[in-house]
């Protein structure tokens, strides 16, 4: 990692302190109007080091951080690694039995919480007998009123030994499946991911300025963009929701020169934009990147004409610290799905799902792809994602065997990611292995199938799962939300589709609805699209309904 001090940054609560050494008294973020320079985040992230020592926490202690995307997130976060604790993001949307959940299995025994959700987190704090809340303008039993003491702490911090290898963050997996997991990051993980991103993964650099409405609860915007954005010495405008107009009118108040989101975040903008073009200036912008689940290609290719910017995409997990791959934001332009090479850190090659036998490794794709390789053979050259470097998590948080049956013996992490690889070494996201509907042996992905849904006008938002059938043991059906004012019938979406995907992929149903079910961190619920298909749907699909 770079250097500081006259060595390589080894400790993940030293990056302020390099950062101010470097930028001082540079605007780091702004939040609800108010300016925080480079230099200040590493005095104020101090001062919550000496608090939080002050009372109790130490090496290896967990304090949850229950905080929108505030200077307070940033300020709590270095301060909790500074002293050595480890970071556990809570996610905001989570329900309360679960966050509950969260916090007793994180053992958790300290909570920074927002004044703006006060209420929330002093219940959350009840109900997961959390011994210390720190909240800023609340005293009483148990809470530290941050904003009556923190200032009596000194500005400068004398940091614990911790190794590289020590565990400095604990975020939490969605839960989509099953009961949320920590995922274990060491200073190394977090480092080494930054310094992937900081040398050819992000195009950021000290003139640059993002509007950051992506969660800091989730590693792609607590890791890639903000560690990122603090090492080269960009902007970071914080925004604590995500809202078309709001995120539209601060890149156009701030001249962002960046933007990062996740599909339905840009979703959301384009409804926006698409009623009042007239009423924002994008033109600052360079690029924008787009993670955390697959896109259409059609909503890239609406969005890249209508605001003359590259969107590039790219692949990382919470487990990769969110290392993986990223699409470059200049030279060759690909269609959306393609998520580029590997960074720098990353060892990946493609497994066959089920087997794990290798069907490309690395070393046929550096530093160049193998001419050997069928690329026209999209089973030879796809499969499950399998990842190994510096930047891959530990383990999962007290399920030895959990991390034992995602790792083998030689260090890769199988990611249950379907993807395939291109003649340039590019990767493609397909879809997950376990959104696999399979129906009468042929292998469908539900992000093909919504592809092309999106490629109809009228078709705002697509959801596909697989749902009961008769004879071919399950089939596709699909919930659409479609766009203001459309009138497409469910037949003629259906046929639509046949001219996109292979027979036998058509969706037996398509299902109109209001909104999608969407996770804490805006990805669709496919097991929810499965339940919601069994209540809509008399009972199995039959083959009568197959076009």
């Amino acid at each position: 990692m770079e250097h500081f001090e006259g060595a390589p940054l080894r400790h993940f609560g030293d990056l302020p302190a390099m950062a101010a050494d470097r930028y001082g008294e540079k605007t780091a973020f702004t939040s609800f109007g108010q300016a925080t320079s480079y230099a200040e985040l590493e005095a104020e992230s101090n001062k919550y080091a000496n608090m939080l020592a002050d009372h109790g926490v130490g090496p290896g202690d967990r304090v949850g951080i229950f905080v929108p995307n505030t200077t307070q997130f940033p300020v709590s976060y270095f301060g909790i690694i500074k002293a050595g604790g480890v970071a556990v993001p809570l996610n905001l949307r989570m329900d309360p039995e679960t966050l509950v959940y969260v916090v007793n299995n994180a053992e958790a025994d300290h909570m920074v919480g927002s004044p703006l959700l006060a209420e929330q987190v002093q219940n959350l704090a009840d109900a997961a007998e959390v011994s210390t809340l720190f909240l800023p303008g609340v005293s009483d039993d148990g809470v530290v009123n941050v904003s009556h003491v923190l200032d009596d702490y000194d500005d400068t911090f004398e940091k614990p030994e911790r190794e590289y290898g020590d565990i400095a963050c604990q975020p939490y997996t969605s839960g989509t499946t099953g009961r949320p997991k920590g995922v274990l990051l060491s200073h190394e993980n977090l480092l080494t991911t930054v310094e992937a991103y900081t040398k050819g993964g992000l195009a950021i650099d000290a003139d640059d300025s993002i509007v950051l409405v992506l969660p800091l609860f989730h590693i792609f915007g607590l890791n890639a963009i903000m560690a990122t954005y603090l090492v080269r010495g960009g902007t970071m405008h914080l925004q604590p929701q995500p809202e078309g107009e709001g995120m539209l009118r601060g890149i156009d108040e701030h001249d962002a020169t960046t933007f990062a989101g996740v599909p339905a975040m840009y979703t959301m903008m384009w409804r926006e934009y698409r009623e009042n073009p007239d009423e924002y200036d994008l033109s600052s912008l360079r690029y924008v990147n787009c993670a955390a689940a697959p896109l259409a290609d059609e909503v890239r290719r609406t969005i890249e004409e209508a605001w003359d910017v590259p969107m590039v995409e790219g692949w990382g997990m919470t487990e990769t610290a969110p290392a993986g791959t990223v699409e470059p934001s200049h030279g060759v332009r690909k269609a959306a799905g393609c998520i580029g090479p590997a960074l720098e850190c990353c060892e990946i090659k493609i497994v066959d799902p089920e087997t794990r036998e290798t069907r490309v490794s690395p070393e046929e794709l550096s530093p160049f792809p193998d001419s050997d390789l069928d690329f026209d053979d999209a089973e030879a050259t796809g499969g499950e994602l399998a990842i190994r470097g510096p930047n891959v998590f530990e383990g999962y948080f007290e399920l030895p065997e959990k991390t034992d049956a995602v790792f083998d013996d030689e260090g890769y992490f199988y990611t249950e990611d379907i993807a395939r690889v291109d003649e340039d070494g590019y990767f493609w996201m397909v879809d997950r292995a376990d959104d696999m509907i399979i129906a009468g042996g042929e292998n469908i992905y539900p992000a093909e199938v919504e592809a092309a849904l999106y490629e109809h006008p009228d078709v705002e938002e697509a959801g596909v799962a697989g749902a009961p059938h008769e004879v071919k043991g399950e089939a596709p059906v699909a919930f659409v939300v479609l766009a203001e004012g459309a009138d497409v019938t469910e037949e003629e979406l259906r046929r639509f589709t046949l001219d996109h995907v292979a027979s036998y992929a058509h969706p037996r149903r398509i299902f109109f609805v209001d909104e999608l079910p969407r996770s804490a961190t805006q990805k669709v619920q496919r097991y929810r699209l499965e339940e919601m298909a069994e209540e809509y749907l008399d009972g199995p699909l039959t083959s009568g309904d197959q076009l």
